[in-house]
């Protein structure tokens, strides 16, 4: 019942080009069904020489013509009532599939592999569009057709036609035997497809791991059990349509031996005229192609409830998100005058509630101020940024803006007033323009400009073969990691925001582009506040305040000069830092190794 109101819902957005398609549908049919009629006349006629002039004849032959033409009209007209609407289904869902995915939350996506997700995106929604266009027009030309040709037929001769019910119930009754093997070698090829779709996917972006360990005769040999468990399920899916297919061919041929041998009796014995025998041919060689093509229209028909049915499995998931205050977000100010409060921050992710990775974290940042958030490897830096942003759900209370607890605001609401800039920057397969103007709310060359200047990518445009017009691949793989953070801290500079969050933005970056970047990150005048997250510390000496976590507690907090006096973690990583940079002054620069030394007693 659930796919049932699915599919009457999409039935319903395109209803008047589907009843105008069964309207021209039903004429093809029923003017398919007539032309025999007057072909039985014209030949009645002349064999009783009962029209010497011919005018009764050819007018039988006139009709005959006319409804052969106007076939061909009603005919197209149907393909396209019914093929219009089926892509304008799936272009409809994938669009809502699309929206309804980018709400979901981190646990369905950990849940749901990439392959899978895509899986349904191409192939479901395929099956839903063959069976709203193709299938549907196949189902009801099959169904009017097996419906008024046995009819007519009855009409011709019930004693012939009695004959002929035999072959046709034991067709029917192969008929379901078959769908019912079909459906569920259906249901394993579509798990077939997905686990294919998933490895595919996770290899592609797995690619230089495999490289690295010698991974890649694993991946074929896993690639080919995938691949091989799809076939073998798409071979016994062709089994059974050759299997059954024959026999529904030789319970065709069977018909028309029934038609000659019980026909001609009748001929003979003058219970049935040449014309109404030929006719009766007509009829028959009609109800052939519905019969045959039927196991095809509800194998497709099938698989469009089968698509139907993981469609819906996504789309009625909801969001893990507690409901939205209202009266909170009308609280919030556009812009913010308090700033931002982390008060005893503990989080746990849902999938290991026992262990706490942020243990009663608090600090604040008012608007104007720039903050800087350093730790080793797996100290919390990241699980914060995603608590800031809105990626994690924070518990209530613990962070607020302007006094607004954050866990009561949508998400939208929330990332109007911040912005982040991830250590992994997603870029589209779209050029670099593109992918820098993605965030702007407006198109400003002169904004652009400045976006490209501040992050330093002048340079590296001048070489590009288009400039700004150059495609970067899909992930930006034709970048290098420093080009493609640089085009994120570009693209962010065009949204404006009450709090920048830069994850490790200078992790790529050669250190004369860093000191570059460092310089205009604190002149930046799109954001009110800026929260830095890095390991380095020439990012962090310029901060009002560092907040240094260790093991997911805040183990320090201050300014630089102020850390840098005291013995701890941010200290030995400074002396760490600055004799390294002094050793490479005189030669090219290698870049230093991230030592991260252990936590001593008395460190603060």
């Amino acid at each position: 019942m659930s796919r049932l109101r699915f599919l009457l819902a999409l039935l319903r957005q395109h209803a008047l080009s589907y009843l105008a398609g069964m309207v021209t549908l039903g004429l093809t049919v029923w003017m398919g069904l007539t032309i025999p009629v007057y072909l039985q006349e014209a030949i009645d006629i002349l064999e009783q020489n009962s029209d010497p002039a011919g005018g009764a004849f050819l007018n039988r032959i006139r009709w005959i013509g006319l409804f052969a033409l106007a076939i061909m009209i009603t005919r197209t007209g149907s393909r396209l009532l019914f093929f219009v609407p089926g892509r304008k289904v799936e272009f409809e869902l994938k669009n809502r599939l699309l929206a309804h995915l980018t709400r979901l939350q981190r646990g369905y996506f950990l849940n749901n592999p990439t392959g899978a997700i895509i899986s349904r995106i191409n192939n479901d929604i395929n099956g839903v569009r063959m069976m709203m266009g193709f299938g549907l027009m196949g189902m009801f030309s099959s169904v009017g057709t097996l419906s008024l040709a046995p009819y007519y037929m009855y009409r011709l001769s019930p004693q012939l036609t009695l004959y002929c019910a035999l072959p046709i119930a034991g067709a029917f009754a192969l008929l379901q035997l078959a769908l019912r093997t079909m459906r569920r070698e259906q249901l394993v090829q579509m798990k077939a497809m997905q686990d294919l779709s998933d490895f595919t996917v996770e290899s592609y972006n797995g690619i230089d791991v495999l490289k690295s360990y010698r991974g890649f005769p694993w991946a074929e040999r896993r690639f080919s059990d995938l691949s091989g468990a799809l076939r073998e399920s798409s071979i016994r899916m062709s089994n059974v349509r050759a299997f059954f297919m024959p026999i529904l061919t030789h319970i065709a041929n069977a018909l028309k031996v029934m038609l000659v041998l019980v026909g001609g009796l009748l001929v003979i014995d003058g219970e049935m005229t040449i014309g109404g025998f030929m006719a009766y041919g007509l009829y028959l060689s009609m109800l052939v192609p519905p019969l045959m093509g039927m196991t095809f229209m509800l194998f497709v028909v099938q698989r469009g409830f089968t698509s139907l049915t993981s469609l819906e499995a996504v789309l009625h998931t909801q969001p893990e998100l507690p409901p939205v205050d209202r009266a909170a977000e009308r609280a919030l100010p556009e812009r913010l005058s308090v700033g931002l409060r982390a008060d005893r921050l503990s989080y746990a992710y849902p999938d290991d509630p026992a262990h706490l990775v942020l243990h009663e974290v608090s600090f604040t940042m008012a608007p104007g101020e720039t903050v800087g958030l350093f730790g080793p490897i797996g100290a919390g830096k990241t699980t914060i940024v995603n608590l800031l942003n809105g990626y994690l759900q924070p518990p209530a209370g613990a962070l607020t803006l302007d006094g607004v607890d954050v866990a009561a605001i949508s998400q939208q609401k929330l990332r109007r007033h911040v912005v982040t800039v991830t250590q992994e920057p997603f870029l589209f397969s779209d050029s670099v323009r593109e992918n820098i103007r993605f965030a702007a709310e407006r198109d400003d060359e002169r904004a652009l400009t400045r976006a490209i200047e501040a992050a330093s990518l002048q340079a590296d445009l001048a070489a590009f073969p288009a400039g700004l017009d150059t495609l970067v691949g899909e992930k930006g793989i034709t970048l290098s990691g420093g080009q493609k953070q640089r085009i994120a801290l570009a693209r962010s500079i065009l949204k404006p925001c009450d709090l920048l969050i830069l994850d490790d933005v200078l992790s790529a970056v050669d250190h004369e582009t860093e000191r570059y970047l460092i310089e205009q990150i604190y002149s930046f005048q799109h954001a009110r506040s800026t929260l830095i997250v890095s390991h380095r510390i020439s990012a962090l000496e310029r901060a009002d305040r560092v907040v240094v976590l260790e093991e997911g507690r805040v183990t320090a907090l201050g300014s630089h000069a102020e850390l840098i006096a005291r013995q701890g973690p941010y200290r030995q990583a400074w002396l760490f830092q600055s004799e390294q940079g002094e050793a490479l002054a005189g030669r090219p620069a290698r870049g230093a190794p991230e030592v991260w030394p252990r936590r001593t007693e008395g460190s603060a």
